[in-house]
């Protein structure tokens, strides 16, 4: 059966010399991995549509439950600027994987796509160099749409209020709940600033057009970003390949 849709290139691994398995985000379809035939050849039909992060229109051919195979791709845009700037195709490399990760296959939701698209909008639109505000925004505004946000408005479990961010609850806790019998801790608390609660409260819930114009402190995004890495390592009993990558790019 022949299908199309639209699509955002998540990633893409090869198959054999000159195949390509391509994940592929889209509206109606949700995440899907495709076969591509022979698109790393130099005449391929394809050109470079199947490029990481680009936005297309594709057609897909095959059974329901089987992998599809992409039988032609036509760039709508393309966002090579993205993959042209080194930083921030690293920071979109982390967007993807995180929304690989959260979101299971074969689950539509026009919502996370329409935000994903609108993400790559804005970061190609942007002059601020470097982007970082604008990606840990986008980061925390994903966590929520997926509905794996971390809780910090206030105690995740009483609402009193707290900076003690615990890992391995995925929330703050005040002292009384953190020392409850009910609640298993093995990690110390990371306690967050005001600023940067204020900050994270403002990036889920303004519009991101306004939110994008904050200007955080420095320490304010590093300890935003140390807060949602940690609650990914806790959600997915892993470290990201792109955050250990740009640790290791920062620390140079």
């Amino acid at each position: 059966m022949l299908t199309k849709t639209e699509s955002i290139v998540l990633k893409t691994r090869k198959y054999s010399e000159a195949d390509l398995i391509v994940t592929c985000l889209t509206p109606d379809k949700g995440i899907i991995s495709a076969f591509a035939k022979s698109p790393r050849k130099t005449r391929s039909r394809f050109g470079s549509s199947l490029e990481p992060l680009t936005h297309a229109k594709i057609s897909l051919w095959g059974k329901e439950q089987s992998m599809p195979k992409i039988t032609q791709s036509d760039i709508i845009n393309s966002f090579h600027e993205l993959r042209d700037n080194f930083h921030d195709f690293i920071n979109m490399s982390k967007l993807s994987e995180i929304l690989i990760a959260l979101m299971p296959e074969a689950a539509p939701n026009k919502k996370i796509f329409s935000f994903f698209l609108s993400i790559l909008a804005l970061i190609k639109s942007s002059e601020e160099e470097p982007k970082d505000a604008l990606f840990i925004i986008a980061q925390a505004r994903l966590l929520a749409i997926t509905g794996y946000a971390p809780r910090l408005k206030g105690c995740g479990k009483c609402g009193r209020k707290s900076q003690n961010f615990y890992p391995d609850s995925g929330a703050i806790l005040c002292s009384k709940c953190a020392s409850s019998q009910y609640v298993r801790l093995n990690e110390a608390p990371l306690k967050i600033a005001d600023r940067t609660l204020g900050f994270y409260t403002h990036s889920i819930e303004w519009p991101i057009v306004t939110s994008r114009r904050l200007k955080p402190h420095k320490d304010t995004l590093t300890e935003l970003s140390a807060v949602i890495d940690m609650h990914l390592k806790y959600l997915l009993n892993k470290k990201l390949h792109s955050s250990s990558f740009l640790a290791g790019t920062e620390r140079e």
